[in-house]
């Protein structure tokens, strides 16, 4: 028992540190820079983001704005303006760069899979029997898992910024008793690796699935790597049911609804969780808010409680809000908020509160009528 408080206040403190690093670096205002930008070339409304240039990139990608875009360093007034900060102001939506998603472990692997759709479930159970892992326990076997697949499918996947872990934080948590680096065969074939490390919080035992790693062969071909990387996340979660842990942490995700990762993650029954530290502070425009919200659907934080922001334009017929959110259903939502242009029909109430119906935490939908 001694050890597992020691072991909560450990991660406390980790979580007081990152929060502190954070708050500094944030507050370096002769860093900060006012760019503009358009969330579409199509649309009129203007982004107005004040901060560090380099969170720039990780603002446009919540907002699903190309990187590519130009960015101009002036101010326009606009009613149609979204205003965005690096610094909390009043009023303000807080905008989480990303979140976890967790899976609770108090049922077994069967009944977990029983949980996803039929064709996910046939899925996994046609290819998880053709993998196994084997540990990791030289370093220089660690070397050269880190440059052949830990680093290249990083950057496959996010390009040449990728937030990289460096080798020697690699085996740390490969050589020690909290972590471990397995290798993924197929067969006889080496296809990935799993990192992964346990962490003691608020006295419960998780096992943070930390990074997958792939070979060139498999992470080049989009429909082989999502049949290695589920069965991957499989075995992750199956050693982590084995071994007696109380959660599975399936790790950091942008936090974009609709955005691939976050989405993968959810068709596998996990629920969202703030863990991380990094945020933006929002504020809605004066007119378009309905558009703004189902171009850019996003979540926000109220202390730690999840929130769900969808835009509800007047143009939009119940078959079209249906196909656009109806894999918003995500588990561990506070509230769901509709920003409408005018009252939605009461079929699509129905359906919005039919996504939830069956998870583990059940939102309040929230209706607001705005410009």
């Amino acid at each position: 028992m001694i050890k597992i408080i020691l072991a909560s206040i450990k991660y406390q403190l980790r979580e007081l540190k990152a929060r502190i690093s954070v708050f500094c670096s944030m507050m370096c205002f002769w860093q900060w820079k006012t760019f503009v930008f358009q969330l579409k070339e199509t649309d009129s409304a203007m982004v107005h983001y004040l901060g560090r240039p380099s969170q720039l990139p990780i603002l446009k990608s919540l907002l699903g704005v190309p990187d590519v875009q130009n960015s101009q360093a002036e101010v326009l007034a606009s009613e149609d303006k979204i205003s965005v900060y690096e610094f909390p102001l009043p009023n303000a939506l807080c905008i989480p760069h990303g979140l976890s998603t967790l899976v609770k472990l108090d049922k077994s692997i069967e009944d977990i899979l029983a949980g996803y759709s039929r064709s996910l479930r046939r899925s996994i159970l046609k290819q998880a029997p053709k993998f196994r892992y084997e540990e990791v326990t030289t370093e220089a076997a660690i070397d050269g898992i880190d440059k052949t697949m830990l680093r290249p499918y990083a950057i496959a996947r996010n390009g040449e910024g990728a937030n990289q872990l460096s080798v020697s934080v690699v085996k740390d948590l490969a050589l020690n008793h909290y972590g471990r680096l397995d290798l993924l065969y197929e067969g006889e074939d080496i296809v990935g690796c799993h990192l992964g490390n346990s962490y003691v919080r608020r006295g419960k035992h998780y096992w943070h699935v930390n990074r997958f790693g792939y070979t060139e062969e498999v992470f080049s071909d989009h429909t082989r790597l999502q049949d290695v990387n589920s069965a991957n996340l499989h075995l992750a979660l199956v050693s982590a049911v084995e071994n007696g842990y109380d959660y599975c942490d399936y790790g950091f995700s942008l936090a974009r609804p609709g955005s691939g990762l976050i989405e993968w993650k959810r068709r596998r029954k996990g629920f969202l969780e703030k863990l991380g530290v990094n945020s933006f502070y929002l504020k809605m425009p004066k007119k378009g808010t309905a558009q703004f919200f189902w171009d850019c659907p996003l979540f926000s934080l109220t202390g730690k409680k999840i929130n769900l922001h969808l835009g509800v334009p007047e143009n939009k017929t119940d078959e079209e809000l249906a196909a656009r959110y109806r894999e918003m259903g995500f588990d561990g939502l506070t509230v769901v908020y509709l920003m409408c242009a005018m009252q939605p029909s009461a079929a699509f109430l129905e359906m919005m509160s039919g996504l939830y119906k069956e998870l583990r935490f059940q939102p309040k939908i929230i209706v607001s009528i705005t410009k």
